[in-house]
């Protein structure tokens, strides 16, 4: 899916991981047919997809599976995070933007930057149809390797008590004493989701991004971040979001492929077992 971003690229990006011998037990495309929108664009194809998603993903986790997601753009994590909305699970976003615009604070009504606020209960009807309460409460959530905030996003994650890792941050305080914070947010949970955005990564190593933003994160930080929590704390599910073939050189790529190295690792040590309600 890139209707979300509206933006040429991640809709190709499993058709392209196959021809790199990348396998999907699943996978979803969105209806063209629904062209429906209102403040946000392709609001009812993407509703349409986030739905299938949520449930596929809710199987999975029923037949005590991990769930893997990689797409598209970020606006699917409304579907695979609310397949299994519970106040015990940590959400960890890894992202160079915040994620927590509305439908009234959005400029330019690209729901890839609203899903973490659509999520928390301030989206749009059709995504909350899906999504479902309980929401996500802002204690369940931290965001790392941020670097580029629209003013009414700062006020959003200001207002609900939210914390956010910026690269600032991490460029001060070093990058393990950051990861650190992050796994002791995490330890507080039964589990976690994760959701990495390649954008979080700068250009320079990860071109293959929709929304590519500057001084961002070394490969290396995120990596060593997620392999560190599957080694320490109950990883339940994670997504692997915006890689746009269209942009890469092939360093997102390797960068992708070495995410799914940890996970395939980690996951095969143990069996998920996680109860969730049919």
């Amino acid at each position: 899916m890139n209707q979300g971003c509206d933006i040429e690229g991640t809709q190709l990006a499993t058709a392209f991981l196959k021809q790199q011998g990348i396998e999907f037990d699943d996978e979803i495309a969105p209806n063209i047919e629904l062209s429906g929108s209102n403040e946000i664009k392709h609001v009812e194809l993407i509703a349409d997809v986030c739905l299938r998603l949520k449930n596929s993903v809710k199987n999975v986790l029923l037949n005590r599976d991990f769930p893997l997601i990689i797409g598209g753009d970020h606006s699917l994590a409304m579907g695979s995070v609310s397949a299994n909305m519970r106040e015990d699970r940590a959400v960890l976003w890894i992202d160079a933007h915040g994620d927590v615009n509305t439908p009234h604070s959005s400029v330019t009504k690209r729901a890839h930057g609203m899903p973490l606020a659509s999520l928390m209960g301030y989206g749009d009807p059709l995504f909350l149809d899906f999504i479902e309460q309980p929401y996500l409460l802002p204690e369940q959530i931290i965001l790392f390797g941020i670097h580029s905030l629209d003013d009414p996003e700062v006020e959003f994650l200001n207002k609900h008590s939210i914390r956010y890792i910026t690269m600032a941050e991490i460029n001060q305080k070093g990058e393990q004493v950051c990861i650190e914070e992050v796994m002791d947010h995490c330890k507080r949970f039964a589990h976690t989701h994760i959701s990495f955005d390649l954008d979080s990564i700068d250009p320079a190593y990860c071109p293959g991004v929709s929304t590519p933003v500057n001084r961002g994160l070394h490969p290396s930080v995120p990596l060593n971040l997620i392999d560190q929590l599957f080694k320490t704390v109950s990883v339940s599910s994670m997504d692997i979001v915006e890689f746009n073939p269209l942009n890469d050189n092939g360093d997102s790529l390797i960068i992708l492929k070495e995410t799914l190295k940890i996970v395939d690792r980690k996951v095969g040590e143990y069996t998920y077992a996680m109860n969730i309600e049919e």
